[in-house]
């Protein structure tokens, strides 16, 4: 984080202008309610942006893009104010917000400003650092939005799920004596709020383990709204049923990962895939169906083979080669809360498999 901090100033040529973007706040402050009017006034004519902006929300809107420049001209620029326009990006991530319409937003907002300094010459000597603060926060969504999407694509993403329940189940914990107590320790309260703020990127890969953050979130505000046992079971539910469920399958894991491990070994060092004196696809396809079934046959709803990219979003996509043979396999993994894992660990496999037909296709050249 220091040093992607130490790049963007250098690349903008950041230096010590703190008092000067507050003094730059100062000057505009009494046109934002008028500027922001017409900010998303600009925005709803566009109807691939307007559909991101409800119409009955638009006041609180305003209220949070008016607090959001605030902080980026009067926060120091440093880790903390590079996480709060982080979190934005995410958000917009999540709301599926296309980086050119992020992008869009800056350029009208930055217009606005440069219209009203026209109207009003005292806010001209700010003008080049207001919109360069605005080229920074638009950098760093960029980064953080496909740093997000990166991490929302990949299919190596286990980690990510063990780290964000280790925060989540640490945070909840923290709250077991409030519970217990039937009241509300603001400090805990606190902690565990600020635990649910830090797992917003893992936002997807806990839904898919069946943890929803929105909903547990909604329902420790209920909790410390009115500390009662119809509150504080809505809330435990909303985490210890979906980490039940993890556990339970987790059991089933443990024999996979250890014939996981067998597996691999066959595959690379004894070649059991490639090891057919005539080998043909059919054979190969065979073989690949046998070893993914003993290893995750309780876990696969669906196992396929196609000669071409198959159209259909499937949970795991395989493109595979033999010779001059191409194929994909297709994965498809059954309502377990560990999916993540499953799906990493056939991935696998296939990787394994790749490589030994690649040996023998070279070896047969």
């Amino acid at each position: 984080m220091k040093e992607k901090i130490a790049l963007i100033k250098e690349i903008y040529q950041l230096g010590d202008d703190l008092q000067e973007r507050k003094e730059a706040l100062q000057k505009i402050a009494p046109y934002v309610d008028e500027i922001m009017d017409a900010f998303y006034e600009k925005l709803l004519q566009k109807p691939n942006i307007a559909v991101f902006i409800p119409v009955e929300r638009i006041e609180e809107l305003k209220k949070k893009q008016i607090k959001f420049l605030q902080d980026i001209l009067t926060m120091p620029f440093d880790e903390k104010l590079y996480k709060r326009i982080a979190k934005v990006a995410i958000a917009h991530y999540h709301i599926k917000l296309d980086p050119l319409y992020m992008s869009y937003g800056y350029h009208v907002l930055s217009d606005l400003i440069l219209a009203q300094s026209q109207k009003d010459p005292s806010l001209l000597p700010y003008l080049k650092l207001i919109i360069k603060y605005f080229k920074v926060a638009e950098a760093i969504m960029s980064e953080e939005y496909f740093a997000q999407k990166t991490l929302a694509e990949s299919p190596y993403r286990a980690n990510d799920l063990f780290a964000a329940i280790n925060i989540l189940h640490m945070a909840y914990v923290r709250c077991q004596d409030s519970f217990a107590a039937m009241r509300v320790d603001e400090k805990a309260k606190e902690m565990f709020e600020q635990s649910l703020g830090e797992l917003q990127p893992y936002r997807e890969v806990l839904e898919e383990a069946g943890f929803n953050l929105s909903t547990i979130k909604r329902f420790c505000t209920q909790f410390a709204n009115e500390p009662n046992e119809q509150n504080l079971e809505h809330l435990r539910h909303s985490i210890e049923r979906p980490l039940a469920d993890l556990r339970v399958s987790s059991y089933l894991s443990i024999d996979s990962a250890l014939a996981l491990l067998r597996t691999m070994t066959e595959i690379i060092y004894r070649r059991s895939v490639t090891k057919e004196q005539r080998l043909d696809i059919p054979t190969i396809q065979q073989t690949i169906r046998k070893l993914l079934a003993h290893n995750f046959g309780w876990a696969i709803e669906r196992l396929a083979f196609f000669e071409e990219e198959p159209k259909e979003e499937h949970d795991l996509t395989k493109l595979l080669a033999y010779k001059e043979h191409l194929f994909y396999v297709v994965v498809d993994c059954g309502d377990v809360a560990n999916k993540l894992y499953i799906l990493e660990s056939i991935d696998l496999i296939l990787e394994a498999i790749k490589l030994t037909l690649y040996l023998r296709s070279k070896e047969e050249a």
